[in-house]
């Protein structure tokens, strides 16, 4: 069992990260490469520092109240497809995934905290929005196979497939996450229905991807914290094991859509103490205690949750 999977199995609150690809948006005059998006800037001095300075404030969130912390490698489209579309070499994909670990080893490293685990982010083939752009189980095994692998070469603690749209796809990319080796988890993004995007149930999702390459846990991410209160209702009465399988959340700081807050010329968002109060009301000491930020939030949001999750420990 390696060091990430018994905080797991402890019970432990963990926290995680925030947005990462919203802050240079928004809090940075830095442009992003439109296809790999921050991938790209961890080779570009000034685009690697901006990183740095991010990922070590929610390090530093998490220090603070002396909670294990997760962060993300910014690989979310430093995939095949992504990569060709930007015009590099197929053979990128192992520099470009294990530049970013790097960097996120390089934070671990300056600030002197051993509890920070580093996740190989792997997201989908197309656009996380629309599911009739997602792969086939096998299609999406051969797909995400080479990231996964350079991820796992490159020494994260765990591989980390966020905002699915379509369960035919998650599954394909446990199936290739879990033959690296490494423990993996699968996130899921929800529409208003509190399903898969596809129109799968999260009971059914759980179900069917434990069977076809069981994750370490699930998770759900880029959804604001009252639309999973609402899954997280629906899912417990339709099972209540399903639930249990559910540890992490990574919401969203605006009810907006991903595609909705990126269109805008400012950042939108719930005040950290609301975001926070939000987050920590769905709080299960038997399933989900792995909580943190995706698009809009920032340290702030993170420090308060930190203040929250402490008294779990």
């Amino acid at each position: 069992m390696t060091g990430f999977e018994e905080i797991i199995a402890s019970g432990a609150p963990v926290l995680t990260d925030g947005g990462i690809e919203t802050r240079i948006m928004f809090d940075t005059g830095i442009s992003m490469d439109p296809d790999v998006q921050v991938a790209a800037l961890t080779a570009d001095p000034e685009g690697r520092e901006a990183l740095r300075g991010i990922y070590a404030g929610y390090v530093d969130a998490a220090k603070q109240f002396d909670l294990p912390v997760i962060v993300g490698s910014p690989t979310f489209r430093a995939s095949p497809a992504f990569i060709a579309r930007a015009g590099m070499a197929p053979e990128s994909i192992e520099s470009l995934n294990a530049d970013a670990v790097n960097l996120l080893k390089q934070v671990r490293r300056e600030s002197g905290y051993e509890a920070v685990f580093i996740a190989g982010v792997i997201g989908p083939s197309g656009d996380a929005y629309l599911p009739e752009q997602a792969l086939s189980k096998s299609d999406a095994t051969e797909y995400h196979q080479p990231q996964a692998a350079a991820l796992a070469d490159a020494g994260v603690d765990f591989l980390f497939a966020p905002t699915y749209p379509s369960v035919t796809e998650a599954e394909g990319a446990c199936v290739a996450m879990a033959g690296t080796g490494k423990p993996h988890v699968i996130s899921y993004i929800l529409g208003p229905d509190q399903r898969v995007l596809d129109g799968t149930s999260l009971a059914e999702a759980t179900t069917r991807i434990d069977a076809a390459a069981r994750p370490l846990y699930h998770s759900l991410s880029c959804i604001h914290p009252t639309a999973a209160a609402r899954a997280i209702e629906v899912l417990r009465a339709e099972s209540p094991e399903a639930l249990r399988r559910l540890h992490e959340f990574k919401a969203n700081g605006s009810q907006l859509r991903t595609d909705e807050l990126i269109a805008l010329d400012h950042p939108v968002t719930d005040g950290p103490a609301t975001f926070a109060r939000e987050m920590y009301e769905l709080w299960e000491p038997d399933g989900l205690r792995i909580l943190g930020g995706c698009c809009g939030t920032g340290s702030a949001h993170m420090v308060e949750l930190g203040r929250l999750m402490a008294d779990r420990r």
